[in-house]
């Protein structure tokens, strides 16, 4: 009856504490009873950050601690109870303890889940990687320590080197599916949960506070002693001095700090490595900061924001989208609300390669087009669109000027003459198409019609016969 109950209602704030102290007070409960009673957490409402504090501080061995075989259940009950916290950064709080309770072999896999789903960048400092490389040696098998180590390769590739062994199966993923189906049951009983609060992301981002952009210092660990690193050049003349003996940053996410010398080193030294290390540094950022920034107010500034803005710089400089951008573009706009960042997107857009037309209607034109039918207040959407499209048009234009004087064989960005006219054809028929739709007394009616005499100019001076 009592669990029939507890499954059905759950557990209230005083009962879950009263639960975790007879659990975590040693020699309380016969470990069959301590087991049976952690299979009957099922808290009604958020988990309080001191019952993470206090499940986390009776881990280890010795006189004062619960049975090892409590204490895995704990931890793996921690894991199912994670998406449930009242504050995510209490994961944070007590990473430095889980991180150093991964040498215990019996919790290992339940401690390594834990520090997986808190890690964050500002959490991987090198001694720990150097420690879980250390442990890594001396349990080969763990595939937990191996995951992690993954993970912290995401976030920097240019420091954890090492190749490791693949995985076997899927580590990390939810344990127990009945036991979020129980609790989603619960939360509904009591309605204290919306459905959406339901899915939150891995990293626990927390929107109390914005947070700063975090991009890498500009320090060089590898130097030698024929070697000059970024930190000792002064001027432009002692970079052309000693280009070639030069040593990238050991993070070369650095390149976005705005004093602009490891952007000169990598533009006039080539390296397919440097440029493989920054895209996908720059592929974790982003996705990092687009969880974060789809979590706060439209009002607020993001971090997003201010990446997306260095990105550009750089694209600018380079003359050239990187590739980690442009597959972000193609993720984010789907999901984009068409406002924030505007400007931004839209200048970073003008930087893509040109494409065959069916693939800038699926990546581009569709999901904007989808916003284009949505803006129906103002018109601020519309009329920037409209504008875009006819920059867009400008840019390739200019773009295939040279393939225009050099013949029907020359290419650019990897397209024939034949498939450039036929992606600018098929442009202006989208621009075309949408301006017919708006083109009346509604809201921005005026501003829309001044853009459409920029667009027919543009194909006049393209196609000064039609």
């Amino acid at each position: 009856m009592i669990t029939i109950h507890v499954q059905e209602h759950g557990l209230s704030r005083e009962d879950l504490s009263k639960s975790i102290d007879i659990l975590t007070r040693p020699f309380s409960l016969q470990k069959a009873q301590a087991l049976q009673l952690i299979k009957l957490l099922y808290p009604k409402e958020r988990v309080d950050d001191d019952i993470v504090i206090r499940i986390v501080g009776c881990l280890g061995v010795g006189q004062g601690r619960p049975d090892q075989t409590v204490q895995v259940n704990l931890l793996r009950w921690l894991v199912l109870v994670q998406p449930f916290l009242t504050s995510q950064k209490v994961l944070s709080k007590v990473y430095h303890i889980l991180f150093m309770h991964l040498s215990y072999e019996s919790t290992r896999q339940w401690v390594a889940h834990l520090l997986f789903l808190a890690t964050k960048r500002k959490d991987i400092r090198p001694w720990r990687i150097q420690y879980l490389l250390e442990l890594q040696n001396k349990y080969r098998e763990s595939q937990h320590l191996t995951g992690l180590l993954l993970l912290y390769k995401e976030y920097f590739p240019e420091i954890v080197i090492d190749r490791f062994t693949k995985l076997r199966g899927a580590l990390f993923k939810y344990p127990d599916s009945q036991f979020l189906t129980i609790i989603h049951e619960v939360h509904t009983r009591a309605n204290s949960l919306g459905d959406e609060e339901l899915n939150l992301p891995r990293d626990g981002f927390s929107n109390t506070k914005r947070r700063k952009l975090n991009i890498p210092d500009v320090a060089t660990l590898d130097a030698s002693d024929k070697s000059v690193t970024v930190e000792e050049l002064s001027s432009l003349a002692s970079l052309a001095k000693n280009i070639d003996c030069v040593s990238l940053p050991a993070q070369v996410g650095s390149v976005l700090r705005h004093d602009g010398m490891v952007k000169r080193i990598l533009v006039n030294r080539p390296s397919r490595r440097a440029w493989a290390r920054l895209n996908t540094w720059l592929a974790n950022s982003l996705r990092e900061e687009l969880e974060d920034d789809e979590k706060i107010d439209r009002g607020e500034e993001s971090v997003l924001g201010e990446l997306l803005a260095r990105c550009y710089d750089l694209c600018v400089y380079t003359k050239e989208l990187l590739v980690s951008v442009e597959d972000f573009l193609c993720i984010y706009l789907p999901r984009w609300d068409g406002l924030r960042h505007r400007s931004t997107i839209f200048k970073l857009l003008l930087l893509m390669p040109i494409r065959r037309w069916e693939i800038i209607d699926r990546d581009i034109t569709s999901p904007l087009a989808a916003i284009f039918q949505r803006d129906t207040t103002d018109s601020s959407f519309r009329y920037d669109y409209l504008v875009f499209l006819e920059d867009l048009l400008r840019s390739y234009s200019v773009r295939c000027g040279n393939v225009l004087a050099w013949g029907q064989d020359s290419q650019i960005d990897g397209q024939s003459h034949a498939e450039v006219m036929k992606t600018m054809s098929s442009l202006f028929a989208h621009w075309e198409s949408n301006f017919k739709k708006v083109s009346d007394s509604r809201p921005g009616a005026m501003e829309i019609q001044s853009a459409s005499l920029h667009m027919y100019d543009v194909v006049v001076k393209l196609h000064p016969n039609s």
